[in-house]
């Protein structure tokens, strides 16, 4: 399947794509956003965009500026806010979105041209207050892996690094295939199956304890050693892959990855990956 430029400098993906978006701050944000909207709007492209904290018209504005469009974009751009679409009557429901997503999709279909451009934040802390909220969002997330396979679409979901904790995260990485980090996208060597991510929600006490909040905290205590080594976690590289990206034992990383588990009480290399991510130093 051919790649698409989805507007960011560097970055082509395949449609058919359901990816998360990691930035930290609303600067970041925008510079994903509004490149990955305009150019949308250049190909001919419908776009939706849900996103609380920016007024739908000011997002139309600049999205349409920038992509060269005379006078507001209505007839190829809808931005609402999340919280207006993702909690009709006041509720989230994962029937209700995914049905939202897949009619979006059907009629770009029926048109024969274009793509469906469909990106969004979680609505927070809406979602957050909501018994199960956060466990239905990301059932939610996993189902979109199936409403866009093989389809002319990208999903683009975006989470802010600073705003969620370890297990928010956690469970980003576990349902989006590809990360967006820096202008670079990653295969997600953590994502699950729709099949495999129901199972672990379903049975909850096979999953082990997330580290505690205090595990960002204690990052500074890691040495440079372990240091280069979570970032080559981060990036998917096995034991063996790093032992000779290092030149050293795959068992001398293994008893590393040991020990950072112990500084930063955590269990898995998810948490690690996630962790890593939100103490990057951003590219400028």
């Amino acid at each position: 399947m051919s790649v698409v430029d989805i507007g960011i400098p560097g970055v082509e993906i395949p449609p058919g794509t359901h990816l998360c978006a990691l930035y930290s701050g609303s600067a970041e944000r925008d510079d994903l956003l509004f490149p990955f909207l305009s150019q949308g709007l250049r190909h001919g492209d419908t776009c939706v965009c849900y996103l609380d904290g920016l007024e739908p018209g000011a997002v139309r504005a600049r999205a349409g500026g920038e992509a060269g469009v005379a006078g507001p974009p209505t007839d190829r751009l809808d931005v609402r806010p999340a919280s207006e679409v993702y909690l009709q009557s006041g509720m989230f429901s994962v029937e209700h979105m995914t049905s939202v997503l897949s009619d979006n999709l059907e009629q770009v279909v029926a048109e024969g041209s274009g793509l469906l451009r469909a990106t969004g934040e979680m609505p927070w802390p809406g979602i957050l207050s909501q018994p199960h909220g956060a466990d239905d969002f990301f059932v939610y997330e996993a189902a979109l892996n199936d409403v866009v396979d093989r389809k002319p679409a990208f999903f683009m979901c975006m989470y802010d690094l600073q705003r969620f904790g370890l297990d928010m995260l956690v469970a980003v990485l576990k349902t989006h295939p590809l990360v967006l980090l820096d202008r670079t996208v990653l295969e997600n060597p953590h994502f699950l199956t729709r099949a495999e991510y129901d199972a672990e929600v379903a049975e909850p006490t096979s999953r082990p304890p997330l580290a505690d909040p205090s595990a960002a905290g204690r990052w500074p205590s890691l040495t440079p050693s372990e240091l280069r080594i979570a970032a080559f976690v981060a990036k998917g590289l096995t034991n063996k892959d790093i032992a000779r990206q290092l030149f050293v034992s795959a068992h001398t990383v293994d008893a590393h990855l040991k020990h950072i588990f112990t500084k930063l009480g955590i269990h898995s290399r998810v948490e690690l990956t996630v962790l890593t991510m939100k103490h990057r130093t951003p590219v400028g």
